[in-house]
């Protein structure tokens, strides 16, 4: 009978070792003869057919019964392929009981079950109390340490702090008597220089003549450059004035498609045609382009790779109402206008003030910030509507 039930006894090899290793102590203080008759009678035997159970024959061993009895694979119905297969696989150990111990298991009345459910009853709660003693010291060893590394970390503290305020004073107390030193050896040549002085009054008058003309030497050095450099800072924020005076009313456009007609009048009238259609999408019809060109040098591909126009409108206000509308053209999918991109016509410096912010907004927003814009040279965030 093979029952699937974890093994309460040696295993068939630990017991057949022991028996093997019985029969060869008795084996090496026998005659031929006697060691014969005596291995016969150390080896136990099928309780079936009575064959010797030796380690070359495939048996099984009564895991309960105290009379040791064997039965082998041949009695059980098990073929060596099969008695193989499920002596080797752990999830199918191989457990068999002789025909009285399996009615005592089987009817569960026996006293020997009784007392096995007694002992594992015992050593569940056995177990179970020695957990629990072993949590709580654990836990008393876990805040023991705790203890102690909290109170080394407070003594390390203290300690680094007392050997600091020692290097602090020590460095102090160094640097003011340097300070003394040099204080002192410094008066001392002044006073001498001095008593020179006194001693000769024509000294003292050629002196404060050097003195004056060298003052008057570097007050004329020192003005007309400032003079020359404030005048240029000047001359620099009106031009930038100017500049962005002649740009106000400009925006450049990116991302729309060059024409690929052969005279420039052509291309030209393509570009106005293609705004037209784009400011009917934005909803600024009422807009006057006084001027249109394309900025740089022509792509081999001027399809794929359009050059972005600037376009000079009919006002300033008709400027800032296209860049307020244009933020929409992002969410055309029709018509190809999810790719145009509209911006005002920057001065170079402005652009370069613009550079550090267009680098933090893009790391802002690939760290999950959303709605955010450049607006008079400050990050910010966009408006509901």
């Amino acid at each position: 009978m093979v029952k699937p039930r974890q093994p309460v006894k040696l295993s068939k090899a630990s017991r057949l070792a022991a028996t093997s290793a019985a029969a060869k102590r008795a084996a090496a203080t026998a005659t031929p003869k006697e060691k014969h008759v005596k291995k016969a009678e150390l080896l136990p035997t099928c309780v079936d057919c009575g064959i010797d159970i030796s380690n070359d024959v495939k048996a099984l061993q009564c895991e309960l019964c105290p009379t040791d009895a064997w039965k082998c694979a041949h009695c059980l119905g098990l073929s060596d392929e099969m008695y193989d297969f499920l002596a080797a696989s752990q999830e199918h150990g191989l457990h068999w009981f002789c025909g009285k111990c399996e009615k005592i298991i089987v009817e569960g009345s026996g006293s020997p079950c009784i007392k096995l459910e007694g002992t594992v009853q015992k050593l569940v709660d056995k177990s179970h109390d020695i957990e629990l003693q072993v949590s709580a010291v654990t836990g008393n060893v876990e805040q023991a340490l705790m203890d102690v590394n909290s109170k080394l970390e407070q003594l390390m503290n203290e300690k680094i702090k007392d050997i600091e305020q020692k290097l602090l004073d020590k460095v102090q107390s160094i640097e003011q008597t340097l300070q003394r030193k040099v204080e002192n050896d410094l008066l001392e040549k002044i006073d001498g220089r001095l008593r020179k002085i006194e001693d000769s009054p024509a000294v003292i008058e050629d002196i404060q003549l050097r003195l004056e003309h060298k003052v008057d030497q570097l007050r004329n050095n020192m003005d007309e450059p400032v003079a020359v450099a404030v005048q240029g800072l000047i001359q620099e924020d009106k031009a930038e004035e100017m500049e962005i005076e002649h740009r106000k009313k400009n925006v450049i456009v990116h991302g729309v498609s060059e024409s690929e007609a052969e005279a420039s009048e052509d291309r030209i009238s393509d570009d106005l045609a293609v705004l037209a259609a784009m400011f009917q999408e934005v909803k600024v019809d009422d807009i006057q382009v006084e001027s249109v060109v394309r900025l740089g040098k022509k792509a081999s591909d001027p399809v794929q790779n359009p050059r972005p126009m600037k376009l000079v409108l009919n006002s300033e206000e008709n400027k800032i109402n296209l860049l307020k509308n244009a933020k929409n053209l992002r969410e055309k999918r029709e018509g190809g206008w999810s790719k145009v991109f509209i911006h005002q016509d920057l001065t170079p410096k402005q652009r370069e003030a613009r550079k550090p912010l267009v680098a933090e907004l893009k790391e802002r927003k690939a760290n999950g910030e959303k709605d955010l814009t450049i607006f008079r040279g400050k990050i910010v965030k966009k408006r509901s509507y």
